[in-house]
């Protein structure tokens, strides 16, 4: 049974290192007129969560192929709002830094650990989207606390700033 559903951007941690290394050769100059309406991300789609696992389809809009993202509950090792400290430090204001705070799911697939940051998107991938982020974030985590067998570090304290 799908608990929620709504239009959300993906971005892997390992895309951001390819965007980073690609926007280091964007000219300053173009650099100051670019806005960033939706943050930094590679596929766009519809996000779902169950009890059993979150769910994205949609589009991977740098191959221009379909894309389906499953996380089984089981698999998640934790779970945060915003970026890490390393991505924090090396992402450009364009790209993430005073906007949209993403939530963080770390999981396990095909034994490694890998970490999407997902931006839900109300009102058709709105600018504001911290609001919608800590909401989910907040299903999220409900979803996790009822699997009781399993300590999945939870961050609570940080506190979203909302940009009017």
């Amino acid at each position: 049974m799908v608990r929620e559903k709504i239009n959300a951007t993906i971005i892997m941690e390992e895309d951001i290192d390819s965007l980073l290394a690609e926007w280091d050769m964007v000219p300053a100059w173009i650099k100051v007129h670019v806005s960033a309406k939706r943050p930094a991300h590679r596929y766009e789609g519809q996000f779902a969560m169950t009890n059993e696992g979150m769910f994205f389809r949609g589009r991977d809009m740098k191959e221009g192929v379909s894309f389906e993202l499953e996380i089984p509950m089981g698999s998640i090792t934790s779970v945060d709002l915003g970026f890490n400290q390393r991505m924090q430090e090396s992402i450009d204001p364009v790209f993430g830094a005073g906007g949209p705070v993403p939530i963080a799911v770390d999981f396990r697939e095909d034994g490694r650990t890998r970490r999407a940051y997902i931006s839900t998107c109300a009102d058709n991938y709105s600018v504001h989207m911290n609001v919608n982020n800590a909401r989910w974030y907040e299903i999220l985590a409900e979803v996790l606390a009822e699997r009781e067998s399993r300590d999945i570090p939870i961050r609570r304290e940080r506190e979203l700033v909302l940009a009017l």
